[in-house]
């Protein structure tokens, strides 16, 4: 019987061809076990998940836990084309328990419509430090329109490159390449599509920096966020308008499976329970 342990040790060099999330979290499992004098195993798998994070405080949520665990038996499981030997690492994942992950995209987490058009006009006023440095406001307002009517991740708006839009009466269809390198295309109206080229002056990347450079992922997080809570007085993240463009989709549309296509999500039961269930509110029972 092949078990975790008959591997040979070659994680590291077959984690060269995962998301670089994955990477980071084999090399922080490789650590673990030279660190505490560990041989590849179950159990040690088991005591690597339950370690504390290693910035901040606190213990890490489910959900990373179970990316934590995914990344390290994709690892191993490049190792070896066997079926079998595959299988059975399969088998040998179901051991290690994780706890339940809430998908569940809660009410708090959504921005109505009426926020993010407020949003998108006073970005375009706003008069605080650092946001009248060249056309930061105007840059901004459309970055956050351009998410909420797609419903991209970060990670996809950044990458857009010019080659990837195509006008199509009225529209430009944009091909974006989603989570695990699945392509697919959303759209928006060619007239935000020009606005989106004359601010950013576009030469070969949609949205850049002002200095003309790849957008900052972590930058755009941080100024978000700081705009959400000068303009809304809440916290926003650049995620939360998929969120609430999948909400606003489905409701209007009543199709799970459409919004799902077009987000990228891998199943439509994932769309589902993030999306579409219903949820008593505190004003409904207290007020």
């Amino acid at each position: 019987m092949v078990t975790i342990e008959n591997i040979s040790k070659q994680l590291r060099i077959s984690s060269q061809g995962l998301p670089e999330a994955y990477r980071a979290t084999v090399r922080q499992y490789l650590d673990f076990e030279a660190r505490e004098g560990l041989k590849l195993s179950p159990e040690a798998i088991r005591r690597f998940l339950s370690q504390p994070k290693l910035r901040g405080e606190g213990s890490y949520s489910p959900a990373s836990i179970a990316l934590r665990k995914t990344a390290i038996f994709q690892a191993i499981k490049r190792m070896t084309f066997d079926s079998r030997v595959r299988a059975s690492l399969t088998e040998e994942a179901k051991t290690i328990k994780v706890a339940k992950i809430d998908r569940a995209i809660h009410s708090e987490k959504i921005l109505s419509e009426e926020e993010i058009k407020i949003l998108i006009k006073r970005t375009l006023t706003i008069n605080a430090k650092g946001w009248s440095q060249g056309n930061k406001r105007e840059r901004y307002s459309l970055t956050i329109e351009t998410l909420a009517v797609t419903g991209l991740r970060i990670s996809e708006l950044i990458h857009i490159r010019l080659k990837d839009c195509k006008k199509v009466g009225g529209f430009v269809y944009i091909s974006v390449m989603g989570k695990g390198r699945k392509p697919r295309r959303v759209f928006i109206p060619e007239k935000l599509f020009k606005k989106i080229k004359q601010e950013f002056s576009s030469k070969e990347f949609l949205f850049t920096s002002l200095r003309g450079k790849k957008y900052n992922r972590a930058m755009i997080f941080q100024d978000v966020r700081d705009l959400g809570r000068r303009i809304l007085g809440r916290d926003v993240n650049p995620h939360q308008f998929r969120h609430s463009f999948s909400t606003r989709e489905i409701k209007k549309r009543g199709s799970v499976k459409a919004v799902q296509l077009y987000l990228g999500h891998a199943s439509s039961s994932i769309t589902e329970q993030m999306y579409n269930h219903d949820e008593i509110k505190p004003q409904e029972l207290f007020g």
